[in-house]
């Protein structure tokens, strides 16, 4: 028989002067789901633009650190010359992190703003980021902020000369509206920057970091470019036998072929079918073949574009498989068309089968080979065919039963299929069983407004997720899943549609605008084409007591690497799920004298700077959970955190 527990002395918690040291260095990656008082240890439940662990070589071997960004690869569809100021120049006005100017333009002509081009040069020692904002205009001043870019520092000199200012987000302006941009450095740049002015009227200029403006009394001189809005349908590297590798991607109503050596996108054909939501692609025998779901399909060798022969009309996929193309037709999207070996203008009339089976309201949604087989999804399950010619084919049902949304949701490696199910979730499939590997961010996934833009690619051992989320119509987030450590992060306000690897071409990742048509070199640098990265890192609230305690954090110490460039980050921490933090500014720079830093030879410097951060930051108020928050939007501000020492106090409970 039991007995009653009632007797029993309850746990004893009391306050103590001991401090409780709470040391964390295994910081990990995102889970929306788990409760913070089950949290996985190390997983946040809100990251932003976060990388686990060192991923290339000279990549900093932390726990935690902003994710990398884009630089431009190819020149933006269209983009021509929209409204600018050359005249004479006739003064200059300084600008610094506090010293703001403004200057307003009116559109010529209606498209996305793609560059502008500004005159500027640097005072002698001058050091930061001269960022280029893009604002409306609210009673003749600047308004709402549409975009942020910026100029290089390494290409700003001494001389006056124009330099340009590249926008991803590539905003929509109207002719005939007015506009401003406004120049500053960004925080933490010394020194002062000078722009080049025109006799005109019209620029302002602040001295408060933009709170007020007053008259400048004459004008910026600069120049803005706009080009042709659409996202990119599809993109595809092609590898001719003759090595004239090159990328392809499909824009509006033209495929273009962009040369790497230049970034100029040529237009190789101009009828794409102005109704396609997607350009598909397939390389057999040294040609390029695509499809766009309204036409037939056609074929490019280089030089020349032409109909491919005998295919099916309208095909809405296409694969290359055991040396002949496979073909699903729009007119009965249950049917797969095939090629005869080694011929795609022959099609025998038995070179056809269905999946599942004919007139089905369950048809194809894509394809993929797997295992040298290929495996062919429609909505609700997949099917494999097997076998290698007309004789030894045979489809059968797969035993993992999803299905996947779209061939744009489907990716392969060495061991899965990766794809996207109806139920807005991902999965991979082994070739026996289907395996949900999403649980952790359903929530980000079930916000998702348009499934037919999702689009999945692998590299490096990393699944990407390109979507768009409510109440954006493109795509604009992209989760990422490291395959090896099983860990996803979240990546925001970065109009990509997708991607592709220049897999013989030291395996380089390109990316492709969802707003324009232009392609990015990935992984580059900390901006997107300078624009600031909005980096964050909470971890999981924590109850260092009994959870009736109120515990006080004596003493924080963030532990970080510098970056090159020193900058202030926000770091705090939020007390019992009211999300109003304390947040406080701390200072990240290495310490130390470096070569060409001033310092005299023998002058008795101590040589090489600090690379370790970890001076104390301050922390208030009482709490029963408490979460730690690190922030910082910025511009070649890498945040590299390799945990944090925290020192509690415990309350007494109550």
């Amino acid at each position: 028989m039991a007995k009653s527990s009632f007797g029993k002395m309850a746990t004893q918690y009391k306050g103590s002067s001991q401090l409780i040291i709470d040391e964390q260095y295994d910081l990990k990656g995102l889970n929306l789901v788990a409760p913070d008082q089950v949290m996985p240890e190390g997983e946040s439940p809100y990251a932003l633009n976060a990388r686990m662990y060192a991923k290339s070589d000279g990549d900093s071997r932390v726990a935690i650190r902003t994710r990398k960004g884009t630089e431009r690869f190819s020149t933006p569809v269209g983009e021509t010359a929209n409204v600018q100021n050359v005249g004479s120049a006739v003064a200059t006005a300084e600008i610094s992190p506090e010293e703001w100017v403004a200057q307003p333009f009116t559109a010529s002509s209606t498209g996305a703003l793609t560059k502008f081009e500004v005159e500027v040069k640097k005072q002698a020692g001058a050091t930061g980021i001269v960022m280029v904002d893009i604002y409306t205009n609210v009673s003749s001043a600047p308004g709402v902020k549409m975009m942020s870019s910026s100029i290089k520092t390494s290409d700003i000199t001494t001389t006056f000369q124009y330099l340009p200012a590249y926008y991803i987000h590539a905003e929509t302006i109207t002719n005939a509206t007015q506009y401003w941009a406004v120049f500053y450095v960004q925080e933490g740049g010394t020194g002062n920057y000078e722009l080049n002015l025109a006799d005109a009227t019209g620029a302002i200029r602040s001295t408060d970091g933009g709170t007020n403006y007053s008259s400048l009394g004459d004008s910026v001189r600069y120049k803005t470019y706009t080009s042709t809005v659409g996202r990119v349908l599809g993109a595809h590297r092609w590898y001719p036998q003759n090595s004239n590798n090159r990328t392809l991607f499909a824009h509006e109503t033209d495929l273009y072929s962009v040369p790497d050596n230049t970034g100029t996108p040529t237009s190789i054909y101009s009828s794409i079918s102005a109704s396609a939501d997607y350009v598909r692609f397939a390389q057999m025998n040294d040609l390029l073949y695509w499809v766009d779901g309204d036409s037939v399909c056609k074929q490019w060798d280089g030089t020349t574009v032409s109909s491919l022969t005998n295919s099916p009309n309208s095909p809405t996929h296409i694969i290359a498989h055991q040396q002949r193309l496979f073909f699903v037709s729009d007119d009965d999207r249950t049917r797969v068309v095939f090629s005869d070996l080694n011929s795609p203008t022959s099609y025998a009339s038995t070179n056809f089968f269905y999946v599942p089976n004919p007139k089905s309201p369950d048809t194809i949604s894509g394809w993929t080979v797997f295992q040298e087989n290929l495996v062919i999804f429609t909505h609700e399950t997949k099917h494999v065919l097997y076998g290698s010619d007309i004789g030894s084919f045979t489809r059968k049902e797969a035993v993992g039963t999803k299905g996947a949304i779209s061939q744009e949701a489907i990716v392969t490696d060495r061991n899965y299929i990766y794809f996207m199910a109806d139920d807005k979730q991902i999965y991979r499939y082994n070739g026996i069983s289907d395996e949900l590997i999403s649980e952790k961010v359903q929530p980000e996934l079930s916000g998702i407004s348009d499934v037919s833009s999702v689009r999945l690619a692998i590299y490096d051992n990393q699944l990407r997720v390109y979507y768009a989320k409510n109440p954006d119509a493109q795509n604009h987030r992209m989760l990422l899943f490291d395959i090896v450590y099983k860990q996803w992060f979240r990546d925001t306000e970065r109009p990509v549609g997708g991607c592709l690897e220049w897999y013989l071409d030291d395996n380089r990742l390109i990316e492709f605008s969802s707003v324009v048509g232009a392609l990015y070199y990935a992984e580059q640098d900390y901006s997107d084409l300078g624009s600031p990265i909005e980096f964050a890192y909470w971890t999981a609230y924590k109850m260092y007591t009994s959870g009736a305690a109120k515990d006080r954090v004596k003493k924080f110490r963030p532990v970080l690497r510098a970056a090159e460039q020193a900058y202030y980050m926000m770091i705090g921490k939020d007390i019992d799920f009211q999300n109003s933090p304390d947040m406080r500014a701390y200072f990240v720079s290495g310490s130390g004298t470096t070569w060409g830093g001033g310092a005299l030879w023998g002058g008795g410097a101590i040589w090489g700077s600090q690379r370790l951060v970890d001076n104390k930051a301050g922390m208030s108020r009482r709490g029963k959970h408490t979460q730690y928050r690190f922030e910082k939007t910025g511009v070649e501000t890498p945040v590299e955190i390799l945990g944090y020492i925290a020192a509690i106090k415990a309350g007494r409970p109550r």
